[in-house]
């Protein structure tokens, strides 16, 4: 009897301090929610104003939700009258309360191209448009599977994980993420992930050189050319034996194209390239 009250006993210890508690599920929130090339992606971000707040940003529904920690929604903020490209929206980056004005609304930089344009703008949450310009910020990010998913919060440490069916869903953590952790894992993860390093020329008209690496113990996988509509121009397959492919675009139409590297895990990474 005393034996079973102990391990009972032991079994709630550890429990205790290895808790990982579910909190909340999020929809159309996956990095695995692809729209033509794009992905949704749910993250903590600290504003300047307001504080932290998990950010949806749904790009097949062309909105950015924004929540409290409690998961109580905040405001909503409309995509649809930003500039798209073939129906797709493009690069968001730098959300911000005070980086661009100084009233407490929030505020973002938007980018798109395709063919032989560029555009970037700032937009306000209202949708009223700040800033316009057709030059690029020519930041073109590899959407890795894997975001890193723990955060330190004011609310505790929380783990982000992204499903299949579109949702991520948001966990509670009993312990605090060190700088150090946080900062090896990072390195770690860059590691483990297929990626590719480098497209050059981009945008081009010609032959360009794609850089790729594969997935820790994957040892062949498959480079595939999608348009803007989603639908497959092009497949090659590679391996580990090469970290480069040469690329033949002289007969594509301009426009903006993404490559994907997908291995018999699934999809890897994207990288999106402009012929011009």
């Amino acid at each position: 009897m005393k034996t079973i009250i102990f391990i009972a006993l032991i079994t709630f210890v550890i429990n205790a301090r290895a808790q990982v508690v579910f909190e909340h599920d999020y929809d159309s929130a996956a990095t695995y929610n692809n729209c033509f090339g794009n992905f949704s992606q749910l993250m903590i971000i600290k504003f300047e104003v307001s504080g932290e707040k998990y950010v949806n940003v749904n790009r097949c529904g062309k909105v950015i939700e924004i929540y409290n920690l409690n998961h109580s929604l905040v405001k909503t903020i409309s995509l649809t009258g930003v500039t798209l490209a073939n129906g797709v929206v493009g690069d968001i980056l730098y959300l911000s309360e005070t980086l661009f004005d100084t009233d407490p609304a929030i505020e973002f930089m938007y980018t798109v191209g395709g063919g032989n344009y560029y555009i970037t703008n700032i937009y306000k949450e209202n949708g009223s448009l700040i800033f316009s310009d057709t030059g690029s910020v020519m930041v073109y990010p590899n959407y890795e599977m894997q975001q890193y998913p723990i955060y330190n919060t004011s609310q505790g440490t929380k783990m982000i994980l992204s499903y299949n069916n579109g949702h991520a869903k948001v966990f509670g953590l009993q312990g605090t993420l060190s700088t150090a952790i946080e900062q090896a894992n990072g390195q770690l993860i860059k590691a483990q992930n297929g990626t590719f390093s480098n497209l050059y020329p981009n945008p081009s008209n010609g032959t360009v050189t794609l850089q790729y690496e594969l997935p820790k113990e994957e040892r062949q996988g498959e480079l595939i050319l999608y348009n803007m509509q989603g639908a497959e121009v092009k497949r090659y397959k590679v391996d580990n034996t090469f970290k480069d492919i040469l690329l033949d675009n002289t007969q594509l139409p301009a426009g903006t194209y993404f490559y994907q590297l997908q291995t018999k895990k699934g999809m890897v990474v994207t990288k999106k390239m402009v012929v011009i």
